[in-house]
């Protein structure tokens, strides 16, 4: 065995000599190995790609553990935990030019671009040039363990069931904490957060989705009705924001609503927050997105502490999910 060993690296060698490209390429491989994540914290700084194609050795090497990961993923039973896929997640950085679009970067590297907006904490649809981008061989949706933006707030209430792993990364700026979703994407609600900037907000920092906007079996009734809005539980008391700059048309009581706020808004809106339990604005003031205006409550025709959140254009009820954007949290709040 030893001397077959031998004459096999004498044989190697000679090959090594004759074709010095295959030496530079094994000599970028080693020194630019990616951080990979065991599920308790990556290792290493992360490899620089500079272009995103072939001729780029980092990128190649970048595509492959693309590839690996999706075989994982594609392969796992039902028995296969995050925990053994997120073994083979690898993180490369990649710093975006004038002539990038975000939506190109995910395709040109075969990564949906809800993992990349998820890892980057990227509430929105960015603009390049600017920063670096953090990118991962495996796609799902990276849960921060300090959820801050709308976005992050809604990814981080609506999961609480979907099997995933903790991981760790090590950057210059320090720490940053996930729970990672291998296979994981956006709902319809958290992409139009992503995709809209510029709309409407939700406005409760944390909640839970008790019942969406359409035709419902009343909680109260206990027959079918049109729901005109969203319920969303939080404690009693919790603060809830203007979803959109406008003027407060309307505060009053009623033995529906209960307490309820109407702030008018350009464009022929209103948006309704009811079952309020206080009114901390006043009428026609005019106010910003992100300003408390109210607390959560159990006023009116309710089963519990919940905000009823309404939006109409017209006068005619929206459903909020199209509606509400992704700006990530105002600066007023």
């Amino acid at each position: 065995m030893e001397i077959k060993n031998s004459f096999r690296w004498c044989f190697f060698h000679r090959k090594l000599k004759s074709h010095p490209k295959v030496v530079v390429y094994l000599f970028t491989a080693l020194i630019l190995v990616p951080a990979r994540v065991s599920g308790e914290e990556s290792t290493g700084a992360l490899p620089l790609i500079e272009r995103l194609d072939g001729r780029d050795l980092t990128f190649k090497q970048f595509s492959e553990d693309v590839t690996a990961g999706r075989k994982a993923i594609f392969s796992a039973t039902g028995s296969a935990g995050a925990e053994d896929i997120v073994r083979r997640l690898t993180l490369y950085s990649y710093i975006p030019d004038a002539e990038d679009d975000f939506f190109r970067v995910a395709a040109r590297c075969n990564i949906p671009y809800d993992a990349i907006a998820t890892l980057n904490r990227l509430s929105h649809i960015p603009s390049f040039p600017g920063g670096t981008l953090i990118l991962p061989s495996i796609p799902g949706i990276f849960i921060p363990e300090d959820a801050e933006s709308d976005l992050e707030k809604l990814i981080l209430s609506g999961r609480d069931g979907e099997a995933g792993a903790a991981i760790v990364i090590n950057l210059p700026e320090g720490k940053r904490r996930y729970r990672f979703i291998p296979g994981g994407a956006f709902t319809p609600n958290e992409r139009a957060f992503f995709l809209n900037p510029d709309s409407f907000r939700f406005p409760l920092q944390k909640f839970t989705l008790t019942s969406a906007f359409g035709r419902r079996i009343s909680p109260i009734s206990g027959r079918l009705s049109s729901h005109n809005g969203l319920d969303l539980a939080a404690p009693a008391g919790t603060e809830v924001y203007a979803a959109r700059d406008g003027t407060v048309s309307e505060t009053s009581e009623n033995s529906v609503y209960g307490k309820y706020i109407v702030i008018t808004h350009e464009g022929g809106w209103t948006s309704l927050y009811g079952h309020l339990s206080s009114i901390n604005i006043g009428l026609r003031t005019r106010v910003k997105a992100g300003i408390m205006i109210g607390r959560v409550g159990s006023t009116g025709l309710s089963t519990g502490p919940h905000l009823h959140f309404e939006l109409r254009q017209d006068g005619k009820a929206q459903d909020p999910v199209r509606l509400l954007g992704g700006a990530g949290r105002d600066k007023n709040r």
